[in-house]
This record gives C-alpha cells, sequence and structure tokens, in this order.
C-alpha cells in the first residue's frame, strides 16, 4: 500500500492549491482526480465564461460561439496539463481515479477491476459541488440548461433567461448581451449583488439597463411553460414573457455521493456540504474539506484560498480563513472588484473607517478604457488598509495589488508608495492618497 502524508481527493482549484501548498511545506502529497486537473472552474465554470467574454469583446465582428467554445476548450486543455506538470515538477503524485473514504485514513482509489488503497496521514477533500435541482425548472438539456451545459451550446439564442444574480450569472446575462441576444435576468433579491457597496451596486444595474438587459429583482418563477418554438415565463406580481432558452445558475450541493462520509460521521449540512472550521477542519480528525463541497460561495478565489490553508494545515500548518482577505471580481460592463470592509460596516469588526475615493474618466489621460472609482478604505486607529471597492475596466488587476498590500497589513501611507509599473496604479494612489489626507483630518 502507497503511503502519503497527505491524499488530495479533486483535482479542481481548491484540490490543487491545496496540493501545491501542502509540498511546499514539505509533505509527500497524492492528488487524486477522475478527470482532467483543473476541475469546474477550468472547464465549465468561471474561466470559460471569462475566456469568452474577453475574445468577444476584443472582436470587432460578431462571432460564433461555437468556435469560440472550441477554442475554450482547447485553451484549457492546455491549462489542465501545464497544471499537471507544474505539480509532478514540484513532488506532488497526480493519480488518476475515482477517490473515496476507506476509513483508517485510507483512500480507496477506483481503477477499473483494480482499485488500489492509499494510507494517508492526513486527507484533504476537494471534490467540488453539483447544480441542486429547482423547483419549477425542468431542466431537460434542450431548451432549459443549468449553466454547467453552457460549453454544450453551438450557438447563441436569439433570447434567454438566466436565472439568479450570482456572480455565474451576472457574467453569462454580460456574455449573451455581447452576442447579441436578447437576455431578461431574474433572482428574487430586491437588488444585484446586494452584499457589495451600494456604488458598485448602482453602477452595475445602470450598466444593465444602459446595455438593455431586463433585470426583473424581486421576482420568483411562478410557471416555465414550453411551447414548440418558445418558452413562456410567468414571475410572481403577473410578469409574462417569452424566451427561446432558459439558463439557470444558483444553488449547488456537496458533491459527496462517492465518498461514504456518513458511515464516518463526517457532519454535513442539509445539501450535502461538508462542515468546517476556520481552519478547514472537518468533524473527523485528520480530514480536511475545502472548495465548494465546503457549500461557501462557488468562487475561484474563495476556493483557491481554501485550498490553500487546507494545504498548510493538513501538513501541521495553523492558518485560518479570512473573508476579508479574499477579493470579489466580477467580469461585466462595468467591471468590478472589491474587498474587504466597506465603509458602513466596519465598525461590526470594530473599525473605525476613514474612506478615500478617487473617480476617473477616460478623458483625463488616467483610464483609457471608460471611466470609474477607486475606493480605499482604512482604520481612523491604526491607518491600516481594511477595504477597497473598484469600479472601472481592469478592475481585478488593480484589485490584485491592492490584495497584495492588505494581506500585508500595509499601512494606507505604504500603498501610496507602491509602484507605478502600471498605467492603473496611479489610481491606486490617488485614492490612497485621497484616504490619507482623510486620515489626517482632526475629529
Amino acid at each position: 500500500m502507497e503511503e502519503f502524508d497527505i491524499v488530495v481527493i479533486g483535482g479542481g482549484t481548491a484540490g490543487v492549491a491545496a496540493a501545491q501548498s501542502a509540498v511546499e511545506q514539505g509533505a509527500r502529497v497524492g492528488l487524486v482526480e477522475s478527470n482532467r486537473l483543473g476541475g469546474h472552474s477550468l472547464f465549465k465554470g468561471q474561466l470559460p465564461l471569462q475566456i469568452l467574454h474577453d475574445r468577444v469583446r476584443k472582436s470587432d465582428e460578431r462571432v460564433s460561439l461555437e468556435s469560440l467554445i472550441h477554442e475554450v476548450d482547447e485553451q484549457a486543455g492546455q491549462t489542465s496539463k501545464a497544471i499537471e506538470e507544474r505539480l509532478r515538477n514540484s513532488g506532488v503524485e497526480c493519480i488518476q481515479g475515482e477517490g473515496a473514504l476507506a476509513g483508517n485514513r485510507q483512500v480507496l482509489v477506483g481503477q477499473g477491476d483494480s482499485p488500489t488503497l492509499l494510507k494517508a496521514g492526513k486527507i484533504i477533500i476537494a471534490t467540488g459541488s453539483l447544480p441542486q435541482p429547482m423547483d419549477k425548472i425542468p431542466f431537460d438539456d434542450q431548451s432549459i440548461f443549468h449553466i454547467d451545459r453552457l460549453l454544450d451550446w453551438k450557438d447563441a439564442p436569439a433570447s434567454l433567461l438566466i436565472v439568479s444574480g450570482d456572480k455565474s450569472g451576472l457574467e453569462a446575462a454580460h456574455l449573451f448581451n455581447l452576442l447579441g441576444t436578447r437576455v431578461f435576468l431574474v433572482d428574487d433579491n430586491h437588488r444585484l449583488i446586494h452584499e457589495r457597496d451600494p456604488d458598485l451596486i448602482t453602477a452595475l444595474e445602470s450598466g444593465f439597463k444602459q446595455q438593455k438587459i431586463k433585470t426583473l429583482l424581486g421576482k420568483k418563477i411562478i410557471s416555465i411553460f414550453k411551447d414548440t418554438d418558445k418558452i413562456d415565463i410567468t414571475l410572481d406580481g403577473g410578469v409574462k414573457f417569452s424566451t427561446e432558452r432558459v439558463l439557470v445558475s444558483g444553488k449547488r450541493s456537496g458533491n459527496t455521493g462517492q465518498l461514504d462520509l456518513n458511515s464516518l460521521n463526517i457532519e454535513q449540512g442539509a445539501h450535502q456540504e461538508i462542515w468546517v472550521n476556520e481552519n478547514m477542519e472537518t468533524s473527523l480528525k485528520d480530514v480536511f474539506a475545502a472548495g465548494s463541497v465546503t457549500g461557501r460561495s462557488r468562487s475561484l478565489q474563495i476556493s483557491q484560498e481554501e485550498g490553500r490553508v487546507a494545504g498548510i494545515n493538513a501538513a501541521g500548518g495553523n492558518e485560518s480563513i479570512d473573508p476579508d482577505q479574499i477579493s470579489f471580481c466580477l467580469k461585466t460592463q462595468p467591471e468590478i472588484a472589491s474587498i474587504g470592509c466597506l465603509s458602513g460596516d466596519a465598525h461590526y469588526k470594530g473599525y473605525r473607517a476613514v474612506q478615500g475615493r478617487y473617480d476617473f474618466s477616460g478623458d483625463d489621460g488616467s483610464n483609457s478604457h471608460g471611466e470609474g472609482f477607486c475606493k480605499i478604505i482604512a482604520d481612523r486607529e491604526s491607518k491600516r488598509l481594511i477595504g477597497a471597492q473598484i469600479l472601472g475596466a481592469q478592475a481585478s488587476e488593480m484589485m490584485a495589488v491592492v490584495q497584495t498590500s492588505l494581506r500585508e497589513g500595509a499601512t494606507v501611507k505604504k500603498l501610496t508608495q507602491i509602484s507605478e509599473t502600471t498605467p492603473f496604479a496611479k489610481l491606486i494612489i490617488s485614492a490612497a492618497q485621497e484616504c490619507l489626507r482623510a486620515l489626517s483630518v482632526r475629529r
């Protein structure tokens, strides 16, 4: 029986991050994956949507969805091979097959008719998630699809209803609008990204309105009726319309059916999500979990951070998840990024928030891709950076710079001294300078 310090089950975003961080701590790591490395985010989720979005925006003429999807699949395959090569070069042993817990710190890997057992000092479960069935929405993979099936499409429909204003739903709405589809978006919340900064929310809703993306907020689906060539939709409040297709995002269940968790008394929620603490530990000693299998937001950034923390802790470290250090980025028009505290909510976490804001526009030389703003939030007492919100082109790239400073515990003054190696660095510095001025005002 082959023995490892750590066995990771699942080679998606969280599993790859866990294996990489564990091997960097000196552990002997085995990574079990039944398909291609990279998982949902690489082949069906956030990354394909971003690639499709970038390709469409850079094209001067109407492009074929089928050709774009073929290009995305090829790129995802190449990326998967690069991930495997990187892991192997770092010392991770990649093992093909479906993994299951076998008790006594063992993992059973099914490989055809000859399953094998692996001995593990610690185990990390990173098996991802699956779409939850939804009431009143009968998936048929002909005209009513879950968003996981988006890359099976060969053309863009003339009209489309997207159900759920989560990250994937919003980015899909923007993508199909660019492809010339008439897009409807329904969500039972009364505002888009309602937990984010109010100015970001207002800008996003205004942008969707200008793009003629019909957002139907605070609404629930009452019925869906399929006719020969259209789908009739009825929402509460008597709202009725027809579309060619329906694309559903939203809630998911933990992909744990093959793991046999009940026999080991690993605690789960109502939707098969694995419960973990801030160190990514499950209720069973020496077993960790990370990524969307934990039932948290299905986000590339969150999965990467959870995998990193789980890998470090399984290798003997002691780190915890800090949601305020994980960025949220939305590839829409306008592009949005956010991290840490909002100025209005910081007092709940013991901070006295001070904000600096810099507004920019394409005609002032600061940003060639349009207007937007950068907000920097600091704690008055420590002068430390505690949050940021950015609206505008390259928002996610700008946020990566801010995120590094926030994770380092940098002061706002230090943020004003970052290198101006990129055009958008000046925007961050300008917002930080405004925040520094606000901190200097005596109260």
